[in-house]
């Protein structure tokens, strides 16, 4: 028994440039597709901008750096202050020491009627004196009385009160002028003597006129002491009477 014969169908003639289904596959292959979780997604990421950690730490450094410019700018700020007080505290303390110096030069020697003309105590000075506080204020004589006061936020302060000589002997107690000359004082006494010897009151009709010189301890900032040596120089006898 013969088999049959199989004839071949010839193929249709390829065109120029067509290379066949195969070539074509192979010329223009599928993307593959992109699987979840696989690299892919970490490259677009990545490409598309910085992840949630990497702001995070960004943030933090920056913070940080902020908060050590500010505690230097605060530091700088407290340092140029605390420099600005002392300087002022500095200028107010000389100018205080130079308004006694002036009164207490011109310390007058003499009596008003039975009263002594000057009184020294621990914790005030009482004394006449040709320098008024104010400078347009007329001449004359004066009563001057420093003391340690307070002002009106409690704080210690060294403050003069004056009157004039005629109208002190009427009203011991008036005042005419009120003015503080140190602020800040947290302690304060006076002491007086006569050459190198120094005692805590000093009485003129007692002790024999006037002391040679006052001492004022003063502290402003309940550590550092200050003493302010004021002389009194008189070179003649003056009646306030």
């Amino acid at each position: 028994m013969s088999l049959p014969k199989i004839s071949r169908v010839p193929s249709p003639p390829l065109k120029k440039g067509d290379l066949g289904g195969f070539a074509s596959a192979y010329k223009n292959p599928p993307s593959p597709p992109f699987r979840k979780g696989g690299n892919n997604n970490g490259l677009r990421s990545r490409q598309a901008g910085f992840t949630l950690l990497e702001l995070m730490v960004a943030m933090l450094l920056t913070a940080l750096l902020t908060l050590v410019a500010y505690g230097s700018l605060s530091l700088s700020l407290k340092v140029v202050r605390r420099g600005q007080a002392a300087a002022e505290r500095l200028q107010e303390l000389r100018v205080g020491q130079s308004i006694l110096e002036r009164s207490l030069s011109s310390a007058v020697r003499g009596t008003l009627g039975n009263r002594v003309y000057f009184v020294g105590e621990p914790a005030q000075l009482k004394f006449f004196t040709l320098v008024p506080l104010e400078a347009h204020t007329l001449g004359g004589v004066y009563h001057w009385r420093v003391f340690l006061g307070q002002d009106e936020s409690g704080q210690g302060v060294l403050a003069v009160e004056q009157s004039k000589n005629v109208n002190w002997y009427r009203d011991p107690e008036g005042v005419e002028v009120r003015q503080i000359i140190i602020h800040n004082v947290a302690e304060l006494h006076f002491a007086y003597g006569r050459g190198a010897e120094e005692v805590q009151t000093w009485e003129s009709k007692r002790d024999g006129g006037l002391p040679d010189w006052v001492k004022v301890y003063l502290n402003q900032d309940g550590r550092h002491s200050q003493v302010l040596m004021i002389p009194i120089q008189v070179s003649e006898s003056k009646k306030t009477e």
